[in-house]
């Protein structure tokens, strides 16, 4: 079961599909996440959505190559993200041919943030948000690997990651609302920044 969260309020409704039909067609349109070239079938979440308009279809998110599995709202009421295995997907309910792939692959850890109407990604180095129709904004890289959020506070998103030159781990806090570091970013002994 793919965890559905629909907290931002939203046009549509939308179900994961347990089993294919017996006689493996649909009786609404199926469209594949991202278009499928060499096979009518596809690997990943199964998904059936009905638009304000009552019309319904079918999606196919192909899995990326992480574990995370999520169907979120947006803070726009018309868009669905979907995250399949890793690889995050916003979609238009009324027009699925309207969708891009978010580029934080792959998704280690998602976070609702309603008061500010985000959604935030981590992968493994970076934090990126999505707001209303649109990026938000893109973290600059924050740790070397293993990015973790541990909290959102307040106006502060903070977490840890791998820092191979400061003991193991080091720790960082963003700006919520323009995804900017609240450290300064490490420097080598020259004073240049490492990353």
């Amino acid at each position: 079961m793919v965890d559905i969260d629909l907290k931002f309020p939203h046009s549509y409704e939308i179900e994961e599909i347990p089993e294919l039909p017996g006689a493996g067609n649909f009786d609404v349109p199926v469209h594949y996440f991202p278009n499928t070239k060499t096979r009518p079938e596809h690997d990943g979440i199964w998904l059936r959505v009905r638009q304000a308009t009552g019309q319904s279809w079918i999606g196919v998110f192909d899995f990326g190559f992480g574990t995370i599995s999520r169907v979120i709202s947006t803070p726009a009421e018309d868009r669905v993200c979907v995250v399949s295995r890793g690889a995050a997907y916003i979609v238009e309910a009324d027009k699925p041919g309207n969708w891009e792939l978010l580029h934080a692959l792959p998704v280690r850890d998602v976070r609702v943030i309603q008061e500010h109407q985000l959604i935030v990604f981590a992968d493994f180095t970076r934090l990126i948000a999505y707001g209303n129709n649109q990026l938000a904004w893109k973290s600059p890289r924050l740790c070397w690997d293993d990015l973790q959020i541990v909290c959102v506070n307040g106006n502060k998103i903070e977490g840890v990651g791998s820092d191979p030159t400061n003991s193991g781990y080091s720790s960082f806090s963003v700006d919520i609302r323009t995804g900017k570091s609240l450290f300064p970013e490490p420097v080598s002994i020259e004073g240049k920044p490492v990353w």
